[in-house]
């Protein structure tokens, strides 16, 4: 046992270790009693099992408290400390440096997933009765599996021999808002899958699987998909802003990590409205929830490995293969369980015409897939080869880019027709008559904008996503519309309350929409790519250089502090075609104090329709004393940013909607034992 002091206080490191190694221990108990209480016939033994989850969230709690205090004072005994943080960083990088680094980010995965383990112990302590034993008994097995890691291998909690005085700081790329927020939201969306997968889980081994499952989990897979788009988005944005290269998706491994789950998540959503509606794709869903969370799996294996070079990356660790033991075992339990229980899962109803919403959403399910396995094959192909033949290879843009945006182009399209498309059967009349308005607009807006443009030999791509985009809006303006008319004529009322009316009607159905129109801004803000200026310019002070529409004028060289870092800045002076001044901005170049390099800080200038993007390359003194800028104009980029407010809304009105049929399963049950006679079969 190791203590030392602090000031005049005394702090103990093994205080942290000994909670883990007991939330471990109960984790462990939570795993094995549910099985027993069954067999038992014994709720009080289950009953435990739901307390042992509160009590290993509450230990791993002190854990993470102390590891908190650590940082906050900058208790450098601890090696975690001492490698991710200094005296020097402002206090908000000093917390997110307990997601900052390797160990750090594993003990705040296992107190996330103790956390919605408790959430489901106590939400469902009177609920889901049957199942509900397997799930916590499947979340208890996951959380001791990770906790045999924290504590065997990747513990921020070491103490080191030598107290230094200070530390090596937070990696300088980290020191930005959005990774204060983008790691948690990822941790967050792919710990929520856990759930339904849990669920699913449980399910299988007790051999029901009704609708049931799929009810009581769409909370908490919509929640995890929301969290998991926020991620994507704010890690774009930190990309764009924090790089300095001008874009915010370059098809990185860790970025691919968390877009394949996203992918297969998307899918299950979209899926399990067939099942709810109409008892049907039930071993597709069993499926996809599985592949979702072992995808998160391979993701986490792929960022904790040190396999891949990336920025977003850790180092090097031993926990890796673990990793892949844990999916593997993951993958064989899963699927030899639906084997087991496929006769169950045949669906209770046949798709009855070509012309269907049930289809349509299927084939959005495969497209989705598809590009979720592109994705895992560019991305691991490289390392595989490597492992196989000892040949580095890479796989660059172009081919994600090939093979995936056809695909998303018919995701898109399908995305509009699913919108008023009728379930069971539909007819070409029907299409005909739903479509004729969305498709004339979606073609006359082409037409206007390839008028409007003066370049006039842009890809087709670009004429097709702006095809898809309005063609996409249109059915969704236009099923708004048309319910608001009618709301308001059965009311007697006006377009605002039908308004009202409609959405507080429906409000799945509408946030499912406004998800929609997030994604058509998406790719909108994808479509601005198509159109962005990319130059080198060298200005020399108090000379004017025209780029696009602005007219750039090199003003001086400063330097100043910004938080921990001094920034050497230049000083340019942006002006519209009729010289009026817009705006000053400051391209840097930053320099942190435990850091030998420095780094680049861009400025961004953003409007509605485009970002003025600069980088401060180079400088050169003497009598004529210039800069040299790195130049983009980036068109519509802003665009993309803006979907996750939108997403945010319809999240929330998606989650305000309460299926009718779970108010009659969640009776509150009382009686001390329960019955498990379904459950011997």
């Amino acid at each position: 046992m190791y203590r030392y002091l602090l000031g005049e206080k005394m702090v103990t490191a093994e205080y942290g270790t000994i909670s883990l190694m007991a939330a471990f221990a109960v984790c462990v108990y939570g795993t094995v009693v549910p099985h027993m209480g069954v067999k038992s016939n014994n709720w009080n033994l289950i009953r435990s099992a739901q307390n042992a989850s509160v009590l290993s969230f509450l230990l791993i709690a002190i854990a993470s408290a102390v590891l908190l205090k650590a940082l906050v004072v900058s208790d450098f005994s601890l090696r975690y400390v001492w490698e991710h943080s200094s005296t020097d960083m402002p206090l908000i990088y000093k917390l997110s440096s307990f997601w900052g680094g390797l160990e750090g980010s594993l003990l705040f995965w296992v107190l996330i997933q103790s956390f919605f383990a408790m959430i489901v112990a106590f939400r469902y302590q009177y609920s889901n009765r049957e199942i509900i034993p397997y799930v916590i008994a499947t979340l208890n097995a996951i959380l001791a599996f990770l906790l045999i890691l924290l504590i065997g291998w990747s513990n921020p909690l070491d103490l080191q021999g030598v107290l230094p005085l200070e530390g090596r700081g937070l990696n300088p790329l980290l020191q930005n808002p959005a990774m204060a927020i983008h790691p948690p939201s990822l941790y967050l969306g792919f710990i929520g899958f856990s759930v339904p997968f849990a669920f699913a889980m449980g399910g299988l081994i007790l051999g029901k699987m009704d609708n049931e499952w799929v009810m009581t989990t769409r909370r908490w897979t919509l929640t995890a998909w929301y969290f998991l788009s926020a991620g994507l988005i704010l890690g774009g944005q930190w990309a764009y802003e924090e790089l300095g290269w001008g874009g915010f998706w370059a098809w990185d491994p860790v970025e691919n990590a968390a877009l394949m789950p996203w992918l297969t998540g998307t899918a299950f959503l979209h899926s399990v409205m067939i099942q709810e509606k109409r008892n049907m794709l039930k071993i597709w869903n069993v499926v996809l929830i599985i592949l979702t969370f072992g995808l998160t799996i391979v993701g986490t294996f792929l960022t904790r490995s040190g396999i891949i070079n990336s920025v977003h990356a850790f180092t090097q660790s031993e926990i890796g293969p673990a990793f892949l033991i844990f999916l593997a075992f993951i993958l064989v339990i899963g699927f030899s369980l639906l084997f087991k229980r496929i006769q169950m899962l045949e669906s209770e109803h046949k798709i009855e015409s070509v012309l269907c919403r049930e289809n349509t959403f299927l084939a959005q399910n495969v497209l989705l897939v598809g590009i979720a396995f592109t994705v895992l094959l560019g991305t691991t192909f490289p390392l595989l080869a490597e492992a196989v033949r000892g040949t580095k290879l890479s796989i660059q843009a172009p081919f994600f880019n090939t093979i995936i945006a056809p695909m998303g182009y018919l995701v898109l399209f399908l995305m509009g027709i699913g919108t008023l498309i009728a379930w069971r059967k539909s007819s070409w009349e029907g299409l005909s008559r739903n479509f004729k308005k969305p498709f004339i607009l979606a073609t006359a807006g082409t037409v206007f904008l390839w008028w409007l443009l003066s370049d006039r030999n842009l890809l087709l791509n670009v004429h097709l996503i702006f095809w898809l985009t309005i063609f996409v809006s249109s059915t969704i303006i236009f099923e708004i519309v048309k319910s608001i008319q009618v709301k308001s004529s059965q009311a007697k009322s006006n377009y605002l309350m039908g308004l009202f009316y409609v959405i507080s009607g429906n409000p799945r159905r509408y946030g499912g929409l406004l998800i929609h129109f997030g994604v058509v801004l998406m790719f909108l803000g994808f479509a601005g790519t198509f159109f962005s200026v990319e130059r080198n310019m060298t200005l020399e002070s108090g000379v004017t250089r025209q780029i696009g529409e602005y007219s750039l004028e090199f003003k001086q060289v400063e330097e100043f502090t910004v938080g921990n870092a001094t920034h050497r800045a230049a000083i340019i002076e942006v002006f519209d075609m009729q010289g009026s001044l817009l705006e000053v901005m400051k391209p840097a170049k930053s320099f942190y104090p435990t850091q030998p390099q420095p780094l680049t800080e861009v400025a961004i200038r953003r409007s509605f329709m485009e970002d003025l993007y600069l980088i401060f390359s180079s400088e050169t003194g003497g009598e004529h004393r210039s800069v040299t800028l790195r130049v983009f104009i980036n068109p519509l980029v802003g665009w993309a940013w803006m979907a996750l407010p939108v997403f945010t809304l319809g999240v929330g009105l998606s989650l305000s909607y309460r299926p009718k049929r779970l108010g009659v399963h969640e009776e509150v049950l009382r009686e001390p034992n329960l019955d498990v006679q379904a459950l011997d079969s």
